[in-house]
């Protein structure tokens, strides 16, 4: 489902011998680049994964996103001054929200809360949790019920953010940014399978198969192979898959926001991957495949190259990706 962690091997490539790891996102970034970090900026680099993490991790009870989904309904709208920078993905959350008719929604936090993907990660559904399930249950609608204007946010009442659908890849960017201002102009940052490469040669990145771990979201999947590759020198490669992060039969974390359930269905992909020029909108696009068609997106504006494949067993990539070169292996 995700990009393979380790780029495939060019025979006229070089190689990427410096790898450096650190806890993010309650899992492990690598960066790969050709010399190795200097220590100080490997302290910024953790200094600012952490600080993004206080203020948009749902399972930090402290973050600012759990403060204001704990704050008071009766004390009229929530306001929240952002990190700067912070309304470019609020603006791809307005883009990719109506792009997919609502279905697509940051204020799907209080869902997977119910569905028992919560702060401890019980994995155990609330009772009486489907009668406020989604949109159709009354809970917080973007657009609706959160404004923003540039980095400040305003929740007409509380309301639990879930970033998942953009904020790793807005992250991996943000890295990349650091990087890049530290006088590092080739590398790939692995943001745990949402991969940013800037690189003078080709790197070559394999897709990989999936397999279901299991029923816990903390298993590791089984990988029996690549059925793709996509080459990149500028851009990101992200990736989305249902059988991730699975805790029960139908319970997985890619919520149809309307309705506030788990998407499936024999045409509804279970594995997707979005290649753009930022991990942000490649992030949000490979959410956003689960839940409207391709062209639809396309429609609305946005420049991508995908591959996904579908329940049934049909796969489909867009008309570009050949031209990255890329491919979706077939029988």
């Amino acid at each position: 489902m995700r990009p393979s962690p380790d780029p495939l091997p060019r025979p006229d490539a070089r190689p990427w011998t410096q790898v450096w790891r650190t806890p993010a996102t309650g899992t492990t970034w690598r960066v790969l680049t050709h010399e190795p970090l200097p220590p100080a900026l490997r302290e910024e680099l953790v200094a600012l994964i952490d600080a993004y993490e206080e203020v948009f991790s749902r399972f930090r009870p402290g973050s600012l996103v759990s403060r204001a989904a704990a704050g008071r309904s009766d004390t009229g709208p929530i306001t929240l001054d952002l990190p700067a920078g912070s309304a470019r993905m609020l603006d791809l959350y307005d883009r990719l929200h109506a792009a997919t008719a609502g279905r697509l929604d940051p204020l799907v936090g209080s869902d997977l809360v119910a569905l028992g993907y919560d702060e401890s990660c019980t994995f155990v559904v609330q009772d009486g949790a489907l009668a406020r399930l989604g949109a159709a249950g009354g809970r917080p609608v973007w657009g609706r019920d959160a404004h923003h204007d540039g980095d400040r946010l305003t929740l007409e009442r509380p309301a639990l953010m879930d970033v998942g659908a953009v904020g790793k890849g807005a992250l991996v960017d943000l890295v990349g940014q650091a990087l890049e201002a530290a006088g590092v102009e080739q590398y790939v940052v692995d943001g745990s399978g949402d991969l940013l490469v800037r690189s003078e040669q080709p790197v070559r990145l394999g897709l990989e198969e999936p397999r279901a771990a299991g029923d816990h979201p903390t298993a590791t999947p089984r990988v029996s192979g690549v059925i793709g590759v996509v080459e990149l020198r500028r851009g990101a490669l992200c990736a989305s898959g249902s059988y991730r992060r699975t805790w029960g039969p139908g319970l997985h974390h890619l919520l149809d926001a309307v309705t506030g359930l788990p998407v499936g269905g024999e045409r509804v992909p279970v594995a997707t991957w979005a290649i753009a020029e930022d991990a942000a909108t490649a992030d949000g696009l490979a959410t956003a495949l689960f839940l409207t068609e391709p062209a639809v997106l396309a429609a609305a504006g946005f420049r991508y190259d995908f591959a996904l494949l579908r329940g049934d067993g049909t796969a489909a990539v867009s008309r570009g990706l050949t031209a990255l070169p890329g491919e979706l292996f077939t029988a």
